[in-house]
């Protein structure tokens, strides 16, 4: 996993998430599908994979927050208004909770690793919580 720092938006499989969805006009179709494809996933999941429908989830969050601190995503939320429904809304949890699952997945496993989860998890809170995630 290429990954520059612990937020949602500082890694390559974030990066070309978000690449893929400006290719397309259904912001919010767009963003289910990467976070359905993910979670429909039975195995054990792929970091890049998994940092995209992270990315996507936190995107909802952010909407749901009304402010992004970071520049990526804010400038993403900026060309692409979309409103958040209670679907969008449950997917992106969903997500979130499952990235937070020790023994699921490589994107925990690879933060665990580098002793720093216990940060990746506390940049996640905030998304978490508009969400009301892990509740």
């Amino acid at each position: 996993m290429g990954a520059w720092d612990l937020g949602p938006f500082d890694n390559d499989g974030a990066l070309d998430a978000l690449g893929h969805l400006d290719a397309g006009e259904d912001v919010p179709g767009g963003l289910a599908q990467v976070m359905r494809e993910t979670l429909d996933e039975g195995e054990y999941l792929d970091a890049h994979d998994l940092s995209g429908a992270v990315a996507a989830a936190c995107l909802v969050g952010a909407r749901l927050i009304g402010a992004e601190p970071d520049v990526i995503a804010a400038k993403w939320l900026e060309r692409h208004p979309f409103a958040v429904t209670d679907a969008l809304r449950d997917l992106a949890r969903a997500t979130l909770d499952r990235a937070a699952l020790p023994d699921d997945n490589e994107l925990y496993d690879l933060w665990d690793d580098a002793d720093a989860l216990a940060s990746w998890l506390d940049r996640l809170a905030p998304y978490r919580e508009a969400l009301g995630a892990g509740s």
